[in-house]
């Protein structure tokens, strides 16, 4: 049976002057022995969805989620941040050391 992983849910509010508000959604896909797809959505004010397959394990994908999710990582550098998590679980996942101490 595969595992069902929920959606993390980010909200921010109107800030007169600042920001409109908006919503981040955070999602992962199993796809089978192939990896995961993470999906990040943005509603509201500069609506807009993106994913990206991760060749790594699911829970390992919802790891990178849960980041996502609790830094509000933005639409914009978030498959920047992704890579970057990625290299540095497989660097640890092998018995290596990550440098950004």
């Amino acid at each position: 049976m595969e595992r069902t992983f929920s959606p993390m849910i980010r909200q921010f509010s109107t800030i007169d002057g600042l920001q409109q508000a908006y919503t981040l959604v955070y999602s992962l896909d199993p796809e089978g022995d192939r990896g995961c797809r993470l999906t990040l959505c943005r509603t509201g004010a500069g609506q807009c969805m993106d994913s990206r397959h991760l060749a790594a394990a699911p829970e390992t994908g919802y790891r990178i989620l849960r980041y996502l999710c609790e830094n509000g990582v933005q639409p914009e550098i978030w498959q920047d941040v992704v890579a970057e998590l990625a290299e540095t679980e497989q660097t640890e996942q092998k018995g290596g050391v990550s440098g950004g101490q």
